[in-house]
Order: C-alpha cells, then structure tokens, then sequence
C-alpha cells in the first residue's frame, strides 16, 4: 500500500486528487445553505447575567484578591452598578418623502416637501418560535463604586495596594474606591 501511494505521489496524481478534494470542500462550503449555517452559529449565546449574579462574581474576585493583599480570610466587600451597560439594538429607518408643486399658469407658484423617517427594530425568531429585537452590542456593566472593609485596611501601604489592584481590576478612578479597616 504505501508503495501505491509513493506513486501516486510521484506521478502528480496524489496532488491532483488532493487539489480536488479541498476545491470540492470548498465549493460545498460555499452553496450550503445560508440558513443551515446560522442555525450552527447560533448555538446557545451566552446567558444574559442580571445585576445580582454580575455583582456577586465582582464581589468574589475582589475578595479573592483582597485576600491575597491581606493575608485575611474574607474581607467585607460592596460593589454598586451605576448600569448593567447600553444595549443597541439593530435599527431599520424607513424614510417616505413627499414633493408637491402649486401652479399658477406656467410659473410654480408654492413648493411644498414633507419628509417623514420610521424607525423600527429589527425582529428575529428564535428556534422555538418566540421573537425578539436583534442585539448589535452590549456594553459592559458600568461600576458606580466599590466599598472594601479589611482587618488591615488601617494600614496605608496595604489600603493603597488594595486601592490599585482594585482600580487595576475594574478600570475605576480613585474615587470611585474606599478601603478601611475594621472598627
């Protein structure tokens, strides 16, 4: 068998094949249905996350974090959203626009253009029937601040180290951070 095959190849006939399988492959590729393709694509998105389970995963890895800081157990941490993020949907504009001319004789004697735009959303279905407007983007969730209570939050070198790694973490400015220590 592989001296069959080192025929082949030496005669061009290998490659000759080879050619034509990946030109077959890439032409079933180019005519397969348009909609069998985003059925594939469009497997289970991501589950949409709502403000109590975004700000519990914040919390836990800010806690791991702190943690790592301070050498406690588990620090008091409190996160607040400002807004779980814009969500821009995908827009149709409609635009109808009217043009009437008045004559007097020959001469135009009023012009007169109304333009009117519709916009709406743009629906799709989903496998099990049910309808929704088609998502372009989602922002990430904005973080109004962070609140971080620690037993070594007294301390200025570790409140500070604890101040950075959070601003690092969630790309907030210093204000948006306060760390102290336990009373």
């Amino acid at each position: 068998m592989p001296e069959q095959l080192k025929r082949l190849f030496k005669s061009g006939k290998l490659t000759c094949i080879l050619i034509a399988v990946c030109c077959l492959a890439m032409v079933l590729l180019a005519f397969f249905p348009e909609e069998k393709r985003t059925e594939q694509k469009t497997v289970p998105e991501a589950e949409e996350i709502d403000a109590t389970s975004y700000t519990e995963m914040l919390v836990r890895e800010l806690q791991a974090t702190v943690s790592a800081i301070t050498g406690e157990a588990k620090p008091h941490v409190t996160v607040t959203l400002e807004s779980m993020g814009k969500t821009v949907y995908a827009e149709e504009d409609r635009l109808s626009e009217k043009n009437s001319e008045e004559y007097s004789g020959d001469a135009v004697n009023r012009t007169q253009k109304d333009g009117n735009t519709e916009r709406t959303y743009l629906v799709v279905r989903d496998a099990d029937g049910g309808e929704r407007a088609l998502v372009v983007s989602k922002g990430e969730p904005e973080i109004r601040g962070v609140v971080i209570v620690s037993a070594r939050g007294n301390e200025a070198v570790i409140r500070e180290r604890i101040t950075e790694a959070v601003r690092t973490m969630l790309n907030l400015s210093a204000t948006q951070v306060f760390v102290t220590g336990q009373t």
